[in-house]
């Protein structure tokens, strides 16, 4: 019972220990994940200069001590890993760079295989969004959806103006037809690659799943303003009913003492 006990308390004791160091490296790591975000969108549209590659590689490498320490304090390192998994495969990807490097690697066609990287890039990209949003925005109502959008939305542009130029011939088109699958319209482009397709799916499939709740919200608050404005009216006219009821009550008086 007591062995027990002792066990309960140092896991409660760790649990502790992990949301003190999450509580001060919250706003460290917010700043990272987004400079890391622009990061990979300028890797996808004008590639890194050595400088800011090496910049990338530190962040990259203070998010994988901070999974790892994260991981050892940890009480139960099967359920950290089972609900951080993405965090790790976000994590373990930038390491496949160095397969680039070997010349000789023919298990895949090169080309084929640095597209499926991107994608893969890309898509854990949109966890690490999630996660940054989330520490920053506590409150998860319309401001959390609107930059997580603009985040999803410029990450997601970067691909698709990785995979699928010369059809797309700027990120600025990309941008653009990115935004207008998130806001459901569409264009008349259609992807011409397999790794633009299944981006383009993914785009689809949370613009389907966030444009709704975007619309409601707006209607919501929309709607609010005119209650609000109609609250003052209200109010205002009945400022001028009791300031009227006044001097008609003040007429009433003098026309009695007149009497």
């Amino acid at each position: 019972m007591r062995k027990h006990m002792d066990k309960e308390q140092i896991q409660q004791e760790r649990l502790d220990l992990l949301s003190q160091i999450n509580e001060i490296l919250d706003f460290p790591l917010i700043l990272l994940s987004i400079v890391w975000l622009i990061l990979i969108i300028v890797d996808f549209v004008y590639g890194l200069s050595s400088r800011l590659q090496t910049a990338s590689t530190v962040i990259w490498g203070i998010f994988i001590a901070d999974f790892f320490v994260e991981l050892y304090i940890a009480p139960k390192k099967k359920v950290y890993l089972k609900e951080n998994w993405l965090v790790a495969l976000s994590l373990f990807l930038p390491a496949l760079r160095i397969l680039k490097l070997f010349r000789g690697f023919r298990l895949f066609k090169l080309s084929s295989f640095i597209r499926s990287f991107n994608l893969a890039r890309i898509l854990s990209s949109f966890n690490r969004s999630i996660r940054t949003v989330r520490k920053a925005v506590r409150q998860r109502g319309l401001e959390y959806v609107l930059l997580l959008t603009a985040l999803v939305t410029s990450i997601g542009a970067a691909g698709m103006y990785s995979f699928e130029r010369p059809g797309l011939s700027s990120y600025w088109d990309a941008f653009w037809w990115t935004a207008m699958i998130m806001t459901t319209i569409g264009s008349d482009y259609w992807p011409e690659t397999f790794e633009g397709r299944i981006l383009t799916f993914f785009l689809s499939v949370y613009a389907f799943a966030i444009f709704g709740y975007i619309t409601a919200a707006l209607a919501s608050l929309l709607i609010g303003k005119e209650k609000e404005e109609s609250s003052k009216e209200i109010v205002e006219l009945r400022k001028e009913v009791q300031r009227l009821s006044s001097e008609i009550s003040r007429f009433s008086e003098k026309e009695k003492k007149q009497i």
